[in-house]
């Protein structure tokens, strides 16, 4: 027979077995399922090809023969489960998760992927994550414009939140409050008096808080607007019209005496102009004085509260000064000593006396750690057990515990230099000969007087030996 003419036979007979063929597999789905689950994905990429190549050829009676699934093949062996043209493989179109590697393909089911071990994109959404907070502790340090009055407040409002500011001393506020994490709100801070009510300034801005579990937000003095809020229309901003009707004459007055005749530090007029800002902020009145000539006199002393001597050094007053203000201090008379204040008149044994004790020698500049021994004075009630900073911090050539109530200590471990021992005072207060004394051993560097925790040591020393301490 001519060898064209058994073409169609040939034909039929592949036809047949390939019916008799997705037969067998329709009518045996399960354990044909159960056969492709425990074949490895190799064999099964072989079976799939051995099959295609029987199927999705068209045979010609000249020989000849067309492969139009070729590239599907070739897509299949890359990943690709959607050969449209391999209708009859029935192990290709029940792939399992295993062996389909098209992460797109409707072959693996939700269920599917939410119990997938090892594969990140399979956590479910709606689950927060437990290593990210909910929430972010947001510490606001407020400083407001400088004030005289005893009836401030500030309150702080971000969203549905609302919380009242501390006073930590000086113009310093602060508060902490619990926020949402990631989260965006209008901030508004209202500096007002108590007294009816009156805004004195506000600071307006969106704040978003962070992802962290804490964060700090800081603002200052000149951010706040004070001329919006003038209540009675007059074109005085109420801050300065506050300001302007405090009463001034019933209002403390202290001197700030900087005179030097021997050492003078660099940090001398940083300190001035920082007790006089302290000064005004409590509601006192500071006039500055760099020498005594005039100053010193029983008539002009009788104007004051309390006379700071802000680090001065060597025989400043004369005799007939010194006899002054002995006597401004018998009348009741307040005095604060500044660090080198225990540097000057070592040849008057009363200012000896008064101050507490003399200067002696000091090691290098370096942080130290001094011990809160009276936490109910206004000038060390803002202060934990311990109080660590850096300063220039002073031996004394006499113990002055014996005549003095000791306020501060320095524990002479926490740095190297000093020399005397475990009893080592570094700030302390008295009542002597009618008046009251305060000193303090701090404030040599520039930085200490921006430190609110120094400014407000200064500010209750002022506050006792001016008298409007309450007590």
């Amino acid at each position: 027979m001519h060898p064209r003419k058994l073409t169609p036979i040939r034909t039929a007979t592949a036809l047949l077995a390939c019916s008799l063929f997705a037969a067998g597999c329709s009518s045996s789905t399960d354990t044909q399922t159960t056969v492709n689950n425990g074949v490895a994905s190799g064999e099964l990429e072989s079976v799939n090809g051995n099959s295609e190549t029987t199927t999705g050829v068209d045979t010609f009676e000249d020989g000849s023969a067309d492969a139009p699934n070729g590239d599907m093949s070739s897509e299949n062996e890359s990943g690709n489960t959607g050969n449209t043209g391999n209708t009859g493989n029935t192990v290709n179109t029940d792939n399992t998760a295993a062996s389909n590697t098209n992460p797109s393909s409707d072959n693996v089911t939700p269920a599917d992927q939410d119990t997938t071990a090892g594969n990140p994109a399979n956590l479910n959404p709606a689950v927060p994550d437990p290593m990210t907070p909910i929430s972010t502790s947001v510490m606001f340090d407020i400083q407001v414009p400088a004030y005289q009055s005893n009836a401030l407040k500030v309150g702080v409002a971000w969203g549905d939140n609302e919380s009242t500011a501390s006073w930590v001393g000086d113009e310093f506020w602060s508060v902490t409050d619990d926020f949402l994490t990631n989260t965006e709100n209008l901030l508004v801070v209202t500096f007002y008096d108590d007294n009816g009510d009156v805004t004195l300034g506000s600071f307006e801005q969106t704040f978003k808080t962070g992802v962290n579990t804490s964060q700090e937000f800081k603002i200052t003095a000149d951010q706040f607007d004070t001329d919006r809020w003038d209540s009675d229309g007059n074109g005085v901003s109420n801050l300065d019209q506050l300001i302007a009707g405090t009463g001034l004459v019933d209002s403390p007055r202290v001197l700030l005496f900087s005179e030097t005749r021997d050492f003078r530090h660099d940090s001398t007029e940083v300190a001035v102009d920082a007790i006089a800002e302290i000064a005004t902020s409590a509601g006192m009145q500071a006039d500055r004085a760099g020498d005594s000539a005039g100053v010193f006199t029983a008539a002009n002393l009788d104007n004051y509260d309390a006379v700071v001597w802000v680090m001065t050094s060597g025989d400043v007053l004369d005799a007939n000064e010194q006899a002054a203000f002995e006597n401004f201090i018998r009348a009741g008379g307040g005095y604060a000593g500044i660090h080198a204040a225990s540097f000057t008149e070592y040849e008057w044994p009363w200012y000896g006396a008064l101050v507490g004790a003399y200067f002696d020698t000091h090691p290098a500049i370096q942080s130290a750690t001094q011990v809160v021994e009276d936490s109910s004075h206004p000038s060390t009630a803002h202060l934990s057990l311990n109080w660590t900073r850096t300063d220039e911090w002073y031996d004394y050539r006499s113990n002055p515990r014996a005549q003095v109530n000791v306020l501060l200590s320095l524990d002479e471990r926490s740095y190297t230099g000093g020399t005397m021992g475990d009893d080592h005072p570094s700030a302390w207060y008295h009542d002597y000969d009618g008046g009251r004394s305060w000193y303090t051993g701090g404030g040599h560097t520039d930085a200490s007087y921006a430190e609110p925790d120094f400014r407000t040591h200064l500010l209750g020393g002022l506050q006792y030996v001016a008298g409007s301490d309450g007590s």
